[in-house]
């Protein structure tokens, strides 16, 4: 059993691990394409100590589950999910991410189990949102009933409590991975895709065995069509709001950029003024306009004694003597 841990590499976001491995997984990971087990284990397992046994199966925390999909949300805000699935190059890259960031021992294999287990979720709430009495609130991702709808349901639906009447945790970033491909081909490939592009569909025959029912198992064509134009338009508006949360990072980071960049250091007037051999004016007017100018400013407090008479004497002689 692999001890849970954290290593020095969890400063790194999915976002910025996807950048960093990309360009060297084909190199470094290596291994067969074997088919995907324990899926009723691992649909089982959502909480726990995120441990993996020999066995292959593997206890899924929520920041594990959380840091997954917000790696896979990158990969298709990247371009780089097929219509069929994802790329074994980046399962394979998702799985290192995760060991990395939580020093535990995933595989690929291990990965697309995972995003299956999420897939089924996410037809499930699709499902639930369909029910007749049921309000959908899609900027806090609830699903509403009133009470008596909602005690009738549970009822017989106990299991569907998790989905109803409170914020549905990771909805936006399912959004994101499936909301285009409940009703796609399950071998289709897109068509920038090169023929031997391997990638492995998330589709999953075995929803009917937890009770989930897809959109095309309905056999109302009307009822599939209405479905995907509501993704369509929440997929623009998830799209949407991760563009927002990344330009008010941007924002943010430059108007703390600008704050550094006028920043002034503590020392500066000991600095200037304890220079010998200046008029105390020449000083105060050298310091004034170090102030004027706080990139100056800092490399001149790091300067050696005799540099900063140097730029002391230049100075007074260019602006009083010029």
């Amino acid at each position: 059993m692999t001890k849970m841990g954290v290593s020095a590499s969890e400063a790194v976001g999915p976002m910025a691990a996807i950048a960093m491995y990309d360009r060297s997984v084909t190199q470094e990971l290596d291994g067969d394409d074997d088919d995907c087990g324990g899926e009723s284990e691992l649909a089982r397992a959502m909480e726990g100590s995120g441990q993996s046994d020999k066995g292959g199966h593997v206890t899924w925390t929520s920041s594990m589950s959380t840091y997954m999909l917000e790696y896979l949300e990158g990969i298709v805000a990247s371009g780089n999910k097929t219509s069929s699935g994802f790329k074994q190059v980046h399962l394979k890259a998702c799985a290192k991410a995760l060991n990395d960031h939580f020093n535990i021992n995933l595989t690929s294999d291990q990965i697309t189990n995972h995003i299956r287990t999420w897939k089924r979720k996410y037809s499930k709430i699709a499902d639930l949102r369909k029910l007749s009495a049921a309000l959908w609130d899609d900027e806090n991702f609830i699903i509403s009933l009133d009470h008596k709808h909602y005690a009738d349901h549970i009822k017989d639906h106990k299991a569907d409590a998790e989905y109803l009447n409170k914020p549905i945790h990771n909805y936006g970033k399912m959004l994101v991975i499936f909301g285009n491909s409940l009703a796609t081909g399950k071998y289709a490939k897109g068509s920038g895709d090169p023929l031997a592009t391997e990638s492995i569909p998330i589709d999953d025959d075995e929803e009917e065995e937890i009770g989930i029912g897809s959109a095309a198992a309905t056999g109302s064509a009307s009822r599939v069509h209405a479905l995907n134009e509501e993704n369509g338009r929440a997929l623009i508006g998830a799209f949407k709001s991760v563009g927002d949360k990344l330009a008010g990072a941007i924002v943010e980071a430059g108007k703390e950029a600008a704050k550094s960049n006028k920043e002034l250091p503590d020392n500066l007037y000991e600095s200037v003024h304890s220079i010998p051999g200046f008029e105390d004016t020449h000083l105060a007017h050298y310091h004034a306009h170090l102030v004027d100018n706080p990139p100056t400013a800092r490399v001149f407090v790091t300067l050696e004694f005799a540099h900063k008479v140097t730029w002391v004497a230049r100075y007074v002689a260019t602006t009083f003597n010029g």
